[in-house]
């Protein structure tokens, strides 16, 4: 069963989102746990919450997401997106 997202795309992150300091501290946590490595697969980017913070740390994340809209909003972010079907 796929689930799409793309009929809250709009709002997901307005509804999902975290403060300040706790995104900072997620993102913290995912850096520790990725030492060593450069290239990350995010399955489910969405809207690159995650994903755009280690990219804009020199990460190289590669994203996929069955959901274009979310697919949109994570390029609005700055993600490098191609869309391939």
């Amino acid at each position: 069963m796929v689930v799409s997202f793309d009929r809250v795309a709009e709002i997901y992150d307005e509804t999902r989102g975290f403060p300040v300091f706790v995104m900072e501290k997620i993102v913290e946590t995912l850096m520790d746990e990725l030492e060593g490595y450069v290239n990350i697969l995010d399955v489910g980017v969405g809207t690159a919450r995650f994903s755009k913070p280690l990219q804009n740390r020199g990460y190289y994340v590669v994203g996929i997401d069955v959901s274009l809209k979310m697919l949109r909003k994570a390029f609005e972010r700055g993600m490098h997106i191609r869309i391939t079907m």
